[in-house]
């Protein structure tokens, strides 16, 4: 039986045998939506799991801070990223305290850096790009199934949804073409492991590669002075904050996490999306015989999906929420699939409903300061996979159990999501 004494929200072997807590989700937004989370090998913090609240602390970033924390990890990783900072800024030249991402920056300052690069992520920006996704969607589905074909079945997570987000952020970085597969294969080889390689060794070994290229490509626009490029890479190495350039650190972080961040939630939605349809085949006929709802669709995929898992704030000013007293310097989780299956905002949450009225969901995060830049450019590829694939799907079925990890209990990442043609 779930009590508070028992419920665990942050064992990542669980989500990847049992999948996401929805049990402990709905008993904490039923008995405890702002709970004092003590585990182990974790440092307490507040748990968030209604809708109401996450969008509440991120519309007030003055109140919760992303200086300081972003997730929620156990003792030894978190000290094992800690580590990893310092040396990055001990290597490149800056106080490690410093934020060198819009992941870690607050406002002033992530306004800032936000308005410089969000030109290339508007709506004019994506609409621009639509065609492109379009024809890149419609040639990798015609690869897709020649291999399930070939081979009896594919994969969908690494064999149909991976390029495309990989394409995309290489186009905003201004990635040269003849770069683009080698990016691809390591951002892939970051994402997987197998059972004889250990996923730390492999992530980093991949990550190396992309770190060493990027630098050598940042250093270069930077030489440059941005010229009169467009491209996200260019826009920062042109611009001035307080009539100085932007230091080779930001710009190294900011272009890496964008490059990842851009490619794991997209690839897993897209994978998500392809299994909710498979499972739910009411919803898919009503799609193919309506065009008009991509667009709902691809909200309802996104909430449904929901692979970005929980974010963290630190509070700065002693503040109450729901009569609890969160003090200075405490963290507050907030868990963003329980706001999207929050029964006070969402008619029957636990059902796939493309024609689903349209509801503020969370897949991008609380809106607020640090709503997801890249929101459109996941939009827009999803639009385009789905206008190829949702003709197709009919005729094929999963094979096997779907496998998804999710790692530091972060962020769904699917290891395996086999399809073959129907029996």
């Amino acid at each position: 039986m779930l009590s508070l004494d028992t419920i665990d929200i942050t064992d990542e072997r669980s989500y990847a045998e049992h999948g996401y807590p929805w049990r402990e989700w709905d008993f904490l937004r039923r008995e405890a939506p702002v709970f004092w989370y003590r585990k182990p090998g974790f440092e307490p913090f507040w748990a968030l799991t209604k809708h109401e609240d996450m969008a509440w602390v991120s519309r007030h970033p003055e109140l919760f801070s992303s200086a300081q924390r972003v997730t929620i990890n156990s003792l030894d990783i978190a000290d094992m990223f800690v580590q990893d900072r310092e040396q990055r800024a001990a290597l490149l030249g800056y106080d490690p305290a410093e934020a060198q991402s819009l992941t870690w920056m607050d406002p002033p300052l992530h306004h800032r850096v936000r308005q410089i690069m969000s030109p290339a992520f508007m709506p004019k920006a994506m609409a621009a790009l639509e065609e492109r996704f379009n024809a890149q969607a419609s040639e990798l589905l015609e690869e897709f199934l020649g291999l399930v074909d070939e081979r009896g079945s594919a994969d969908v997570a690494n064999q149909l949804a991976a390029k495309m987000p990989v394409a995309a952020i290489c186009e905003l970085l201004g990635v040269p073409e003849e770069d683009r597969e080698k990016l691809f294969l390591w951002t892939v080889g970051a994402m997987s492991a197998s059972d004889e390689v250990s996923v730390q060794d492999t992530f980093m070994s991949n990550v190396g590669e992309i770190m060493q290229y990027l630098t050598g490509l940042v250093q270069q626009r930077m030489a440059d002075g941005g010229g009169a490029g467009t491209d996200v890479i260019s826009r920062l190495a042109a611009a001035t904050l307080e009539d100085r350039k932007l230091p080779f650190s930001t710009l190294l972080n900011q272009t890496s996490e964008l490059l990842f961040a851009g490619n794991g939630t997209t690839r897993n939605v897209i994978a998500g999306g392809v299994q909710a349809l498979l499972e739910h085949p009411e919803e898919l006929r009503k799609l193919n015989e309506d065009p008009g709802l991509l667009d709902a669709a691809v909200d309802e995929i996104l909430r449904w999906t929901s692979v970005a898992v929980h974010m963290a704030r630190t509070c700065v000013q002693d503040t109450e929420i729901r009569g609890q007293r969160i003090r200075a310097g405490e963290t507050v989780a907030m868990y963003f699939p329980s706001a999207n299956r929050d029964e006070d905002v969402f008619e029957d949450p636990y059902r796939f409903n493309i024609t689903r009225p349209r509801k503020t969901h969370f897949a991008f995060g609380a809106h607020g300061a640090h709503f997801c830049l890249g929101s459109n450019l996941a939009k827009a590829q999803l639009r385009a996979m789905l206008r190829a694939v949702v003709p197709v799907l009919p005729a094929l079925e999963l094979d096997g159990e779907p496998q998804l990890l999710v790692p530091y209990a972060l962020m769904a990442e699917y290891r395996r999501l086999r399809v073959r043609r129907n029996r």
